[in-house]
């Protein structure tokens, strides 16, 4: 094998390690923004839940008043209602009574409610907290194992990084940048065996004469479908013949 060849696939090699190693990096994060997402949303279900408990108290507060009013509204009309002089004026305040009365069992019940209401929110609440708490504790677990996983791939992508710089240094300035654009575009499989005439990057036929020319290891050649920079197996060409 050509030595620029042999040079070229170990920067592939390398690149592909590189290429490895900055997945892992990008997925690293991925778990912590899931438990960020969660802790997002516990947070505004409280903030909503406790503005709700804000509205029902606020609701409770007036419909208190209200009954309060009602109260002494109803005390006026009773105490009337032993003065009065006509059975149509005592139909009249009779009914009257029994219009706040009926109003005022509508509100108390409303109250009751309402109360009820709050009550449920407020130990809703206190579970949701305590479940906050927890997925806050494992966030910033999380968080450590990230940064240190994250410090730990940099460093090794640093070194890759060092020594695909001394191997790029070997190919020549055409080749690489041959190699340069079609390595994002053939996800990282620049340089690729050819095995039976097949070319393992795209799994297409070569023709026969080509073939026999990298059989000779004279120049390097790309193949005619994915352009991707070919070679001959030789070793399992020798083992079938």
């Amino acid at each position: 094998m050509k030595p620029e060849l042999e040079s070229l696939l170990q920067l592939q090699k390398t690149d592909l390690e590189i290429r490895k190693l900055l997945s892992e990096k990008e997925e690293c994060p991925k778990r912590l923004e899931a438990l960020k997402e969660q802790v997002e949303e516990e947070e505004s279900y409280l903030k909503e839940t406790t503005e709700r408990i804000t509205q029902l108290n606020k609701h409770k507060i007036e419909l208190e008043d209200e009954l309060e009013l009602e109260n002494v509204r109803l005390n006026k009309s009773q105490q009337r209602l032993s003065t009065i002089k006509t059975d149509r004026e005592y139909q009249a305040v009779f009914k009257e009574i029994e219009d706040i009365k009926r109003a005022n069992k509508e509100r108390e019940d409303e109250i009751l409610l309402t109360m009820n209401q709050i009550e449920e929110l407020e130990k809703e609440i206190k579970s949701k907290k305590e479940a906050l708490s927890q997925l806050q504790k494992e966030m910033e677990v999380e968080q450590k194992q990230v940064d240190k996983t994250e410090k730990e791939l940099s460093k090794k992508i640093a070194a890759l990084e060092k020594e695909r710089d001394k191997l790029a240094a070997k190919v020549k300035p055409n080749l690489l940048t041959k190699y340069n654009f079609l390595k994002d575009k053939r996800q990282g499989i620049v340089i690729s065996n050819v095995t039976a005439g097949v070319c393992s990057g795209c799994h297409m036929n070569i023709p026969p004469q080509l073939f026999n020319e990298l059989l000779r290891d004279e120049r390097i050649h790309v193949c005619p479908t994915c352009q991707r920079i070919i070679y001959a197996d030789r070793e399992k060409e020798n083992a079938k013949a």
